[in-house]
């Protein structure tokens, strides 16, 4: 895994603000597993070659890339481009799919103040933005991870028949605000239909993938913005691992870290209310435990010897404040610490490229 810089010369509205239908078409609906016999053997494919390229200027009417993540094996011609906010968790998910299946994609580092690297979405202003071939912009991460996920499934569907898997539904939420959503964006869309037990297997994915949406990572803000100072540091690693040094200039970074750290310090405190959080700490811990308890003593993973989606989301959400405190207090030790060795050696390692592979 290499890195180097192009001399060439020539995302979560959480964090911006203060930073039933199915699918049709009569396909199966499942998790990430596949049969035995559909299932390629990592060992029996090349292992791909990555590299990571930082440009150090801006392709002419574009914007300055974060990074380029390049694969020689992938072959999906997806020109993936990824709008996001380096530790922003659902940005996180979106990246640990991305990396543990081995895609190519490019990397726009937002600024949470002034969001002008996605200026081109008018009707849309969250991240993560996934733009396809400059094309399709797919939005919500877990709906993101469910399409790229169906779209490895189906090798012969195209991105966009997969998109249309995935049917909206207008609605209002409790304060009357109309709002979208996809009914099934927690399903992977198989062609073929599945064993009762892989049908057991796709459920249990599904339910934890919404469990890190809906509670675990509700518990991130209050534990990484407690105070003033832990809210401090936490914006001064964004600064550092989001490389706004090299993509922001130093008056929008003092202002992202300052007043970004003052708003969110300020928010914690109201989500801490708002989701009946007592001891941020504790409830930390227990999400943990109960991640593990239900993994139970045999399996590796919650997809059993590798990661399935739910693992990927978790260990996203994990990866948006592995550089904090909180982690260090709740994460670094027990039986959660051990997963999340062998989770970060699974996705650094790209051990999923072989269904990428796959895919001609």
């Amino acid at each position: 895994f290499s890195y180097y810089s192009n001399h060439s010369k020539g995302d979560s509205g959480m964090f911006r603000r203060a930073f039933s239908a199915a699918a049709v078409f009569g396909f199966g609906w499942a998790g990430t597993g596949a049969s035995p016999k559909e299932q390629f053997i990592a060992s029996d494919v090349k292992v791909p070659a990555f590299s990571v390229i930082r440009p150090d200027i801006a392709q002419k009417n574009d914007v300055l890339l974060s990074r380029k993540v390049v694969n020689e094996l992938d072959h999906t011609k997806l020109h993936i481009r990824l709008y996001q906010y380096e530790t922003c968790p659902f940005c996180c998910k979106v990246r640990a799919y991305l990396d543990y299946h081995g895609f190519s994609y490019e990397v726009v580092e937002v600024n949470p103040m002034t969001r002008s690297q996605i200026k081109f979405s008018t009707d849309y202003k969250k991240v993560p933005i996934v733009r396809v071939n400059d094309e399709l912009s797919l939005t919500e991460s877990s709906l993101v991870v469910s399409q790229l996920a169906t779209f490895l499934a189906r090798p012969e569907r195209s991105i966009k028949e997969v998109i249309s898997m995935y049917p909206t539904v207008d609605s209002t939420d409790e304060k009357g605000k109309a709002v979208v959503s996809h009914p099934n964006k927690y399903f992977v869309m198989q062609e073929k239909s599945v064993s009762s037990a892989e049908m057991a297997a796709a459920k249990e994915e599904r339910e934890w993938r919404e469990w890190v949406d809906s509670h675990f990572i509700h518990l991130i803000s209050p534990n990484v913005y407690r105070s003033w100072n832990e809210s401090l540091e936490t914006f001064q690693w964004f600064q550092e691992v989001g490389d706004w040094h090299r993509t922001f200039p130093s008056w929008e970074r003092c202002l992202a870290v300052y007043c970004g750290a003052a708003a969110m310090w300020g928010l914690s405190k109201r989500l801490k209310k708002r989701h009946n959080i007592d001891d941020e700490r504790a409830a930390m811990k227990e999400a943990c435990d109960k991640w593990m308890a239900a993994l139970g003593p045999t399996r590796k993973f919650m997809g059993g010897d590798r990661p399935n989606l739910a693992d990927l989301a978790l260990y996203g959400a994990m990866q948006s404040f592995y550089g904090c405190a909180a982690f260090k207090e709740c994460c670094s030790t027990g039986p959660i610490s051990e997963w999340y060795a062998r989770m970060k050696s699974a996705v650094d390692k790209r051990e999923g490229a072989y269904l990428l592979a796959a895919r001609k």
